[in-house]
């Protein structure tokens, strides 16, 4: 069950980023509820909350604070960042498919001009007979 990892297409790294795969579902696979990496904005919300709980809470534990109190900052620090992090993420991502989509529209108007332009003005005449 799944696709099969030894064809899938490998990971191309950019200048501009990482591409990221996809592994399309076989047909009447239905992905498990807790398939989290198609969650969108996953990985860098995680990896934002991880960190930042991380650092408040070592530094918590550095200034000698008792453990409960540096589980409790750990905890709201990683929900606040969780959160915080993830709305942004999305927001981001909305943004990003808005302007390609805008753009994607705004080039088919411009090739629907110019097609109508190009019937307008007729065939092209014809090329001349070399002598």
């Amino acid at each position: 069950m799944g696709s099969d990892p030894l064809k899938r297409a490998p990971v191309v790294d950019t200048p501009y980023g990482s591409s990221r795969e996809v592994i399309p579902l076989e047909k009447g696979e239905e992905p498990p509820w807790w398939d989290f990496r198609r969650a969108p904005c996953f990985r860098e919300t995680l990896m934002w909350s991880v960190g930042g709980a991380t650092v408040l809470g070592g530094m918590e534990a550095i200034r000698g604070r008792p453990g409960v109190k540096v589980g409790n900052m750990f905890v709201g620090t990683f929900s606040f960042l969780a959160i915080t992090c993830w709305g942004i993420c999305r927001y981001d991502t909305r943004m990003r498919h808005k302007s390609v989509s805008d753009a994607m529209t705004a080039q088919n108007v411009r090739q629907q001009e110019l097609a109508r332009a190009a019937r307008e003005q007729g065939p092209p005449p014809p090329a001349p007979i070399p002598k």
